[in-house]
């Protein structure tokens, strides 16, 4: 067993504000500062004016942000490690499921985050930005978000489709030039208050990772973009809608393969645990025609294979946070840490008590059939 720092954080203002704020909370914490920036002069001016130009057009606010958290820290913007990270060049389960498939007639998003805490902010914040969407969202490299939900009632996941991409080592080098996954949730959070307009907007958008993204909305739609080196495609369902009624779909389910016929064609990996946790999820889905939100948190925490919840966090892939989204209820149940070590607790898209606080993260050894590629 080992334990962490998880922190509730308030961020507010404008962008340039609320990257001050961010500036201030990094220098506090030598272990965020060490990941957060670069040396001066090491990120090359061309791609980052490529980069600054991409986040002007689809990431509005991003760029002055990354201007407040410089001049807080008194480096220059490029500088920040956000650039780098989030412009890449050539572990988790996620499911929704319809109002007519749950007990309470709403629609709910579940996902488990699985990595590790060794290289994470483990901060989960309330943003509210003049000009952009009000969320509730886990922090990932300072600027972005993992996942969240914003006034409207919009919920937004993600899962990594394959290996991840990554300019890390292990990595998968991107097929196509684009944005990280943390840049996608945000901006989605921030400007979409549908699940129709976060597709489109993930379909014009140029994205270099390798996606799964889970979405559910505060009108009943629920739906999921994949991305495989710059292949995309896309499900919506709806109650009564004509997909639904063709197919008698009612919830939608994705680890960490491709599960969309028009992107399967370009899948190159897939995973044997992937394929166990898809196939566990789809259970509990056979066996409660009326799912309640009780059994999606058994289903997360419960251990793998028999649920979803892993502790491998030394090799990457440990449950770091569990969530069950209602969006019609436009509230996030989560547990901070491991579901089979720390308590649920209930959000809102409302301001949180800022706090910082230990948790559980018990240390489990994964065999070798867990990585292995079938």
């Amino acid at each position: 067993m080992r334990t962490a720092t998880m922190t509730f954080k308030n961020l507010t203002g404008t962008h340039y504000e609320v990257g001050q704020a961010l500036g201030q909370w990094t220098l506090s914490r030598p272990d965020l500062l060490q990941r957060a920036i670069l040396p001066p002069n090491a990120y090359p001016a061309d791609k980052l004016r490529a980069i600054e130009e991409l986040l002007d057009r689809h990431c509005a606010g991003a760029n002055e942000e990354i201007q407040g958290f410089a001049d807080a820290l008194k480096i220059t913007p490029d500088q920040a490690m956000y650039y780098a990270a989030t412009y890449v060049e050539r572990g988790c389960s996620a499911m929704a499921a319809l109002p007519s498939r749950t007990a309470n007639g709403h629609a709910l998003m579940a996902r488990n985050y699985d990595f590790t805490d060794e290289i994470e902010e483990l901060c989960f914040a309330y943003t509210d930005i003049d000009g952009a969407f009000r969320h509730v969202g886990s922090l990932l490299n300072l600027f972005g978000r993992c996942d969240g939900m914003n006034e409207h009632g919009l919920a937004v996941c993600i899962t990594s489709n394959g290996i991840p991409v990554g300019n890390f080592e292990g990595g998968r080098k991107a097929g196509v030039t684009g944005f990280m996954f943390w840049a996608v949730v945000r901006s989605i959070l921030e400007q979409c208050a549908t699940v129709d307009e976060a597709v489109a907007w993930a379909m014009d958008a140029p994205i270099g990772f390798n996606i799964n993204l889970m979405l559910a909305d505060g009108e009943g739609r629920i739906g999921l973009l994949q991305c495989m080196d710059g292949h995309k495609g896309f499900r919506v369902l709806e109650e009564n809608g004509p997909e639904s009624r063709a197919s008698q779909a009612d919830h939608l389910a994705v680890t960490n393969h491709v599960v969309l016929d028009d992107v399967k064609p370009f899948e190159t990996e897939l995973l044997d645990n992937s394929v166990k946790r898809l196939a566990t999820i789809e259970h509990l889905f056979d066996e409660r025609p009326a799912v309640v939100i009780d059994d999606l948190k058994t289903l997360l925490s419960t251990p793998y294979p028999d649920g979803l919840c892993c502790h491998y966090y030394p090799v990457f892939f440990g449950t770091l946070r569990s969530m069950v989204f209602d969006t019609t209820a436009r509230s996030i149940e989560m547990t901070c840490g491991s579901p089979r070590a720390n308590a649920w607790r209930r959000f809102g898209v409302e301001p949180l008590d800022e706090q910082d606080f230990s948790i559980s993260l018990p240390c489990e050894d994964a065999n070798e059939e867990f990585f292995r590629i079938l």
